[in-house]
């Protein structure tokens, strides 16, 4: 469910790449895929503020740290040759990296399309103002859940009107300016109908835009994980609502992933480097892109509908159905 501001006049700055033929169409087209992806994610951090229900960093083994100046350099300097738009976004608080505002200006200093999605709780004052000064386009406010009862609960903290808080006064501080477009996101367990028109209602009316999806809890390996913490997941999939069937995956044929490491991965929710294709330290995205081996694979067995043939693709459902 997406729900766009009435009386709100900016438009979502990806849309323009969300609608291209190319990219919508892209499984149709797949033999034709273009020299470079459509779309690069960078994980500044795997480091996080929250330690929520549903994430699989709970999972997690891979060494934590910080992405350094001449792996982000190297990225974005690649993706300016393409023009190719990218997000902060993956598995941590992009706020918490000591360089964010930097690396927000040498990104825009390339006249790249520059998204950023946050918890919320790591943004500061100084932050907003420079989201703001150097017109970063687009900016996510993730939730959980459609009541504060709810937030708290999958999101493990007392924070939620910490987090409403930051997002009005990002958008008092943006006030009649076109940039960043601000977006609020959640996704919902068993919340009823009307607590989820209660939501999208009030924030609609607040922000740009407001997307609704469903949780999906079955990502998270519980083998291993404090006791405790396993059990709450096993009595929250009791919740869970989503279809459990798999989608077509675009996710190999529209973009690549840098990890805060710069080892690339071709899938989104590849939480500990499950599906590494690369790494930007040895080679280019441009490379990776069009002669891996590995990534040649993943395609053929996700375009043949072999989820199961993969562990990370085994537990991954649509989740994004009309609700």
């Amino acid at each position: 469910m997406l729900i766009h501001n009435p009386h709100s006049k900016r438009e979502n700055p990806f849309r323009t790449l969300y609608d291209n033929a190319g990219f919508a169409s892209v499984l149709q087209n797949k033999d034709r895929l273009p020299d470079f992806p459509f779309l690069v994610d960078i994980e500044l951090t795997n480091h996080c503020n929250l330690a929520c229900i549903m994430c699989p960093r709970h999972a997690m083994k891979r060494d934590k740290g910080f992405m350094s100046e001449d792996i982000f350099r190297k990225i974005i300097d690649e993706c300016a040759k393409y023009k190719t738009p990218i997000r902060f976004i993956r598995f941590g608080e992009p706020f918490l990296h000591p360089k964010i505002i930097g690396f927000c200006q040498y990104a825009k200093s390339k006249k790249l399309v520059l998204h950023i999605t946050n918890n919320g709780l790591a943004l500061e004052e100084r932050h907003m103002h420079a989201l703001v000064d150097l017109a970063v386009d687009s900016v996510i406010f993730s939730f959980q859940g459609t009541t504060k009862e709810r937030y708290q609960s999958i999101r493990n903290n007392c924070l939620y009107d910490k987090l409403t808080d930051a997002i009005k006064r990002l958008v008092h501080l943006r006030g009649d300016r076109e940039k960043p477009f601000i977006h609020v996101s959640t996704t919902v367990l068993d919340d009823s109908e009307a607590e989820i028109s209660q939501f999208v209602e009030y924030w609609a009316h607040t922000v740009d835009s407001v997307g609704v999806g469903k949780t999906l809890l079955y990502t998270i390996p519980v083998d291993g994980l404090e006791p405790s913490l396993a059990r709450k997941i096993r009595e929250l999939r009791k919740t869970e609502t989503i279809k459990k069937v798999y989608g077509p995956c675009t996710e190999v044929f529209q973009k690549l992933s840098v990890d805060w490491d710069g080892k690339i991965t071709c899938c989104c929710g590849d939480f500990d480097q499950l599906l590494t294709v690369g790494d930007i330290r040895e080679s280019t995205l441009s490379r990776v892109w069009n002669h891996s081996r590995h990534l040649a694979i993943y395609r053929e067995l996700l375009q043949a509908g072999l989820h199961k043939s993969l562990n990370l693709c085994s537990t991954c459902y649509t989740t994004y159905e009309e609700l």
